[in-house]
């Protein structure tokens, strides 16, 4: 099978274009870090890309059971040795299933509902080791505001769906504030997206 032959299920285009700029900003803030949890890793693209290309880094993949065989498919294309198992993970269902001193998430928050956004940035606080870093990456508000018409779009699209929409950043600081995690760096990236930096203080 070719790059250009992937299963349909197990290729994201979204992942597949916002990848490297997203490394070029998680390699320099991740040279410390040693065991990393991504939530919702989704196909795996990103993990298995991010992992590549961070040898240092054990970086554990979880997300639901009917996602685990794509993770585990790009894990396989990307040849990486003693890669871990995919946890069957999800918030507001599972228990905490990694001990981490990094969390990644990406595109999540903005389809879950807003009291799993809530449990999750709870959890991660709970969980994370003082100085700790979550990297939370996706299109968000500000104030209330929307930072580009399409991501206003974006937004009622996805509510007419049934997803639970774009957070508020100063939201997500208030439940992240409950375990002392403290926003960092508001980091602008392609596509009207941001990645969030917060470290527990």
């Amino acid at each position: 099978m070719t790059n250009n032959q992937h299963p349909a299920a197990f290729f994201n285009r979204a992942a597949d274009n916002n990848k490297q700029a997203i490394l070029e900003q998680l390699k320099p803030r991740l040279q410390d870090a040693r065991r990393l949890l991504e939530i919702g890793s989704g196909t795996g693209q990103h993990a298995a890309y991010f992992a590549k290309a961070l040898p240092h880094l054990h970086w554990q993949c979880s997300d639901q059971q009917a996602n685990l065989a794509a993770i585990g498919y790009w894990q396989k294309q990307m040849q990486l040795p003693e890669q871990a198992e995919p946890l069957n993970y999800q918030v507001g269902k599972n228990q905490w299933p990694f001990a981490c001193d990094t969390v990644y998430t990406a595109n999540t928050a903005h389809i879950m509902p807003q009291e799993l956004v809530q449990l999750m940035y709870l959890d991660i606080g709970k969980h994370l080791p003082p100085k700790g870093k979550l990297f939370h990456y996706g299109p968000f508000r500000l104030a209330g505001e929307y930072t580009s018409d399409s991501n206003r779009e974006f937004d009622l699209m996805l509510k007419e769906q049934g997803y639970g929409g774009l957070r508020d950043i100063e939201q997500l600081e208030a439940w992240a504030g409950l375990n002392k995690l403290k926003l960092k760096e508001r980091i602008a990236m392609p596509a009207n997206n941001l990645l969030l930096v917060w470290q527990k203080a």
